[in-house]
């Protein structure tokens, strides 16, 4: 019974041995597929990424980028001086005389703008009183050569460049023969250049005499000689 016993705990020390073994082996063969599978993973992973530059050299810039067509620029906006109405025109009163009870107010047109400008004939004249209403008066164009220096004032086209100008004359009586029915004084002239545009206001006194008329001039390029 003691032989027996003896040569069976040697049998089965050797079958755990020989179990053991073979566990170690297979959990070793497992191991070294997991190793062998990081392992390739790190390779793929590395084939991906580039490569780092060599000592001394660097990346390359990256390729510029061609913009699109520019939007065209807006046109340029035309430009005033300080002090020119949007029409582009100013007018001004250049002097002012008088003799024997004769008035005249010489009015100047400037081209102010930047584009020329025509006229012809004879501007449009309203008198105003002093709250800025019409007065009546008679708006007339038979020139009296001795105030207003015009002896052929027929009508012509002048066309002002920028900063051009061109002038008319306004004469007026001033005698009273009668005080029924005086005209009333007027304060300001409100000046039409040319049908169409808008009209200008001064100030200028007007001192009407009985007959209540206002002479009016063409526009000229300046006093017109001729016979």
């Amino acid at each position: 019974m003691t032989g027996r016993h003896g040569r069976a705990a040697r049998l089965a020390g050797a079958l755990v041995l020989l179990l053991t073994a073979a566990g170690c082996a297979h959990l070793r063969t497992e191991i070294e597929a997991e190793i062998e599978a990081e392992a390739e993973a790190g390779r793929t992973a590395g084939a991906a990424r580039p490569a780092p530059p060599a000592p001394g050299t660097s990346s390359p810039p990256p390729r510029p980028v061609s913009p699109g067509p520019l939007p065209s620029p807006p046109p340029p906006t035309p430009t005033r001086p300080p002090g020119c109405p949007p029409g582009g025109l100013a007018l001004a009163i250049i002097g002012e005389d008088s003799a024997m009870g004769h008035r005249v107010a010489t009015l100047q047109l400037r081209n102010c703008g930047d584009r020329p400008f025509s006229v012809k004939g004879h501007p449009g004249v309203e008198l105003l009183d002093t709250g800025r209403q019409p007065v009546d008066v008679t708006i007339s164009h038979k020139n009296d050569y001795s105030f207003t220096g015009r002896r052929d004032d027929r009508p012509r086209r002048l066309t002002l460049a920028p900063d051009g100008t061109a002038a008319a004359v306004v004469h007026w009586n001033n005698r009273v023969t009668s005080f029924d029915g005086a005209p009333t004084p007027g304060a300001h002239i409100r000046v039409t250049p040319a049908p169409g545009e808008a009209p200008i206001s001064l100030p200028l006194a007007v001192d009407l005499g009985t007959d209540g008329t206002l002479d009016v001039t063409s526009w000229a390029a300046g006093p017109v000689g001729g016979r």
